[in-house]
């Protein structure tokens, strides 16, 4: 394992310690951890970083010691003065760095060393998998304040909860433990006190580590898509990525050393086609 590299922006801080990169949300100046326009910017150009790192395996995004993030710095003043037309701005740019993030390549999971509400979860939400701190809260609180989440929660949360309890948890802006989260599947592992997440993660992503960049790159397309496609659609589709990896340099490799009783090693890009 090679020597951890810092990339270090105002409130990011992306940590390399290949296989794993770790970007860590410390907003300066604010226990909340919560963000501003800035912060967005920052962290859509640390994903341009890990797009373009193919020695990167899985991506663990986590907050300060005490708090994952708050969401949205709504007393901020830039925050706090936008017009309808700037908040869907402001909620259309965030958005998009959300779905960058779901989009990637590699697996990706939310280290919740703590609290974790409005855009914290929504963050979490559009990564892969979280793993939380015994004492982390999970919620979407925004109805609280007369808004309703702006960054996918009313959309992502429906499909890790069902309809019921995340129209529940919407509508009363309430806050859950990390041990209920755990029963609804929203959080795959739940961290004793006292004991590190970010380790917690590792382990947990460990697995994927040594597995085809192309089968877990075309795997997260066909099981995205399987939400948004009717079933016979979402078959066609699945289809098609099936050929596209039975193309792949990856799908030799694999089934080569499969035949020899042997741990296939893969590249670490895509390979050749064809």
């Amino acid at each position: 394992m090679e020597e951890t590299v810092l990339t270090e922006l105002k409130d990011i801080r992306l940590e390399i310690d290949y296989p794993y990169a770790i970007l860590r949300i410390d907003r300066k100046g604010s226990k909340f951890n919560n963000f501003i326009p800035d912060l967005i910017y920052e962290m859509d150009a640390v994903l341009s970083e890990v797009e373009h790192d193919k020695k990167i395996r899985v991506l663990i995004l986590t907050g300060t010691k005490r708090v994952f993030s708050t969401g949205v710095d709504v007393l901020h003043k830039e925050i706090r003065e936008m017009d309808p037309s700037q908040a869907r701005y402001f909620s259309r740019t965030g958005k998009i760095m959300f779905n960058r993030l779901e989009a990637l390549d590699i697996p990706t999971v939310a280290a919740l060393n703590g609290t974790a509400l409005g855009g914290g979860l929504e963050l979490a939400l559009a990564c892969d998998f979280r793993v939380a701190s015994e004492r982390a809260g999970l919620g979407l609180p925004e109805s609280n304040l007369g808004i309703i989440p702006g960054w996918g929660g009313t959309q992502r949360l429906i499909r890790h909860v069902g309809y019921a309890r995340a129209m529940e948890m919407i509508l009363a802006g309430e806050l859950i433990k990390a041990s209920e989260a755990l029963e609804l599947g929203l959080v795959q592992v739940v961290v004793p006190k006292g004991e590190d997440v970010i380790d917690a993660a590792k382990k947990f992503s460990e697995k994927f580590t040594t597995r085809s960049r192309v089968a877990l790159a075309i795997c997260k397309r066909a099981v995205r898509m399987a939400a948004e496609l009717p079933l016979k659609l979402g078959e066609e589709y699945e289809a098609d990525l099936f050929a596209f990896t039975w193309a792949s340099r990856h799908r030799k490799l694999g089934i080569d050393a499969f035949a020899e009783r042997e741990k296939p090693e893969f590249p670490l890009d895509f390979g050749e086609l064809g």
